[in-house]
């Protein structure tokens, strides 16, 4: 069943919030809330299942239509790594609102640094040396960048108040997209996936695409010269602009065969978030083919550069060799298609995964040939804000 009601704040629409059957997606167009799963997409957790995925869904959600005499959707997480398991489902009821700013939505978690044991994976020496690993790589191989992560595991005897950090991160976030996706864990109880995104992958409505690669960042300041200074030293960095030129090329490469128009900007722009500085080009397009799926072109530009790095293949084997964690669904992709094919799929960034009392943040960087170690690792320090102010925790001294 679905239904829209009138424009709401995030505090009343997450009012219909349930932890353990619900998720929540908003963004510039307005939000939604699910509740239940109807039907389960399976998928094997191989690579040619995900070609196969997007006419798997099509025709589970052509049957819920057939059914239900309405327009249902598919919702969920697809991971980084093709060989792990999807969560995607069809729901049994949602509910659509535009969002309005409220100043009752302004409330915060008051927690101290101290309240929680906080472990980073990789440490921060042991990510310096992991991007020396990486940069010796881009030096002997025909490897052209590789993007690498890490964690913050934070663990509390509290109970996490997830309706608090969404609405914080809605808050905060009201130019992006903001996600929190609930795993069924039938012996573990709930996990969720909450998060923030700055980066649309792709969005399709009728023939029309929208798709927004980010590559190039800075950590913001709080005093607005020196913020000016950093936006003006990374519109300017030749290393940056290189970075996102690598990302642009491999989106423009995917897109094309599915594009009979494809409008990309000569130069990107600047924007910016609450933490961070990107540069982001916005692409337009028009589909060749009326049928192709919001699914079906997020599966195809899955995993891009600014998330893997490339050539693909090789940044996978180097990630999987350096990386000492696995990251599951980060830097995968959030999002939903309907029976129509549109839907909205953002990259699984500035995000956390939740379970019980146990919080663990991702934060990564691009590492290219011009890469220095500790800006890489400032740059994810400061990327793991997004998730830390929607907390309470401003300062961490395990960053």
């Amino acid at each position: 069943m679905s239904k829209a009601v009138a424009s709401q704040t995030v505090t009343q629409m997450l009012d219909l919030f349930e932890n353990e059957s619900s998720c929540f997606f908003a963004s510039p167009t307005g939000a939604l809330i699910t509740k239940g799963i109807r039907t389960k997409v399976s998928c094997e957790g191989k690579i040619d299942h995900w070609e196969e995925l997007p006419a798997r869904v099509s025709r589970i959600l052509q049957e819920a239509k057939n059914v239900a005499n309405e327009n249902p959707i598919v919702l969920g997480a697809l991971p980084f790594d093709r060989y792990h398991p999807i969560h995607l489902f069809v729901p049994n009821e949602i509910v659509r609102s535009a969002i309005v700013p409220s100043s009752s939505d302004m409330k915060r978690q008051q927690h101290q640094s101290a309240a929680y044991t906080i472990t980073p994976v990789p440490s921060a020496q042991q990510f310096i040396a992991c991007v020396d690993s990486a940069l010796k790589l881009l030096h002997d191989s025909r490897l052209t960048k590789v993007v690498l992560s890490r964690t913050l595991q934070l663990r509390t005897k509290y109970t996490i108040n997830v309706k608090e950090m969404i609405a914080n991160l809605a808050r905060r976030n009201s130019d992006g997209y903001t996600f929190a996706i609930t795993i069924p864990q039938p012996e573990a109880g709930a996990r969720t996936l909450i998060g923030a995104s700055p980066e649309l992958l792709v969005s399709r409505f009728g023939n029309q695409i929208t798709v927004n690669p980010l590559a190039g960042s800075i950590a913001r300041s709080d005093d607005p010269a020196e913020d000016k200074r950093r936006a003006d030293e990374l519109f300017s960095s030749y290393k940056n602009r290189r970075e996102h030129a690598i990302v642009i090329d491999a989106v423009k490469q995917a897109l094309h065969p599915l594009c009979q128009q494809l409008h990309v900007p000569p130069a990107p722009e600047l924007i910016k978030t609450s933490t961070m500085w990107h540069l982001s080009t916005v692409m337009k397009g028009v589909l060749a083919d009326a049928n192709t799926t919001s699914l079906e072109l997020a599966v195809a530009l899955h995993p891009t550069p600014a998330v893997c790095g490339t050539p693909t293949d090789k940044a996978l084997e180097a990630i999987r060799d350096i990386e000492p964690f696995d990251r599951a669904y980060y830097t995968g992709m959030v999002g939903w298609c309907d029976s129509a094919g549109d839907g909205e799929w953002v990259v699984t960034i500035r995000c956390a995964d939740i379970q019980d009392q146990l919080v663990q943040l991702y934060a990564g960087a691009g590492i290219v040939a011009e890469s220095k170690p500790m800006e890489e690792l400032a740059e994810t320090s400061a990327k793991f804000q997004t998730m830390l102010a929607a907390m309470g925790l401003v300062e961490c001294e395990a960053l």
